[in-house]
């Protein structure tokens, strides 16, 4: 089977990953308001948007782990809040998933770490779970680092550790939760060389929340922003950058005056001293 690059995605092939009308309240606010917006299958997708808009949120949508007010989040044509325990358990076998700290299991060395998806969800046998770490390990750069402690590991190779877990199962998606926090110049472009090699060498889907706009630009080969619970603006990163609605404006230039305020939505400060003729 010749391995698949995004040259040699079809184009024409539904979506992987398909939102559909999803509303979203916590805490009283709606953080989406019918939103829209589709994943193509052997793409590298970035989410990108405003502080506090959802975008990690998006991603527990597509695993399962939240449920909207109303709407659909379809991944692989199968509707996520509607799947029974077992077939939401089995889609999520086929969904990495790189944390945002990457959430490493400190009392493990990095073999273990990777190795434990393997140990709790089948029952290889140990050369084969072995062979399967030591494979993804390579893959990342890391495989003399198998006995290391996640305390010995720098933010760069730590990151790189937890991708290595998030691919053990040969995922058909993987999602990044913001995977450039916190690095280095140097870490931060092994990891951009990782989830390129990665896309293209095993085919599979990424969906990379981020707010570095010029690593996604190195990376991403489209882009979704969202405010206000919409998709407000979708393209490459180069029609983005050049955009001309105040949302790419503000958003990519680093504007303060724009659609997104500065200031939380509040009664006038003098209401709060309780000064006289001045509404609460």
């Amino acid at each position: 089977m010749p391995v698949m690059t995004h040259a040699s995605v079809d184009s024409a092939a539904a979506p992987l990953v398909q939102v559909r009308g999803l509303t979203t309240v916590l805490g009283g606010k709606k953080v989406f308001d019918a939103l829209d917006l589709d994943i193509a299958r052997g793409r590298i997708t970035a989410i990108m948007g405003p502080s506090g808009t959802g975008k990690t949120t998006l991603l527990k949508h597509i695993t399962g782990q939240m449920r909207g007010a109303d709407g659909a989040v379809l991944v692989d044509g199968q509707d996520v809040a509607r799947l029974p325990r077992e077939s939401l358990y089995a889609l999520r076998e086929r969904i990495g998933y790189l944390f945002q700290n990457s959430a490493l299991l400190s009392d493990y060395n990095v073999f273990e770490n990777v190795a434990f998806p393997l140990r709790q969800h089948t029952r290889l046998q140990e050369d084969l779970i072995r062979n399967v770490v030591l494979t993804k390990l390579q893959a990342v750069g890391l495989r003399g680092a198998a006995e290391l402690m996640p305390s010995e590991l720098s933010g760069g190779m730590a990151r790189r550790v937890a991708l290595a877990r998030a691919i053990v199962f040969d995922p058909m998606l993987i999602l990044y939760d913001e995977p450039f926090v916190g690095l280095d110049p140097i870490a931060l472009n092994q990891v951009l060389k990782l989830i390129r090699t990665l896309n293209r060498e095993l085919g599979i889907t990424s969906v990379l929340v981020a707010h570095e706009f010029a690593a996604v630009r190195e990376v991403a080969d489209h882009v979704h922003l969202i405010a206000n619970g919409k998709r407000v603006a979708s393209g490459t990163p180069a029609e983005l950058a050049k955009g001309d609605s105040p949302w790419t404006a503000q958003f990519f230039g680093g504007a303060l005056e724009g659609p997104v305020p500065f200031q939380y939505p509040a009664p006038p400060l003098a209401s709060a001293f309780g000064f006289p003729g001045v509404a609460p």
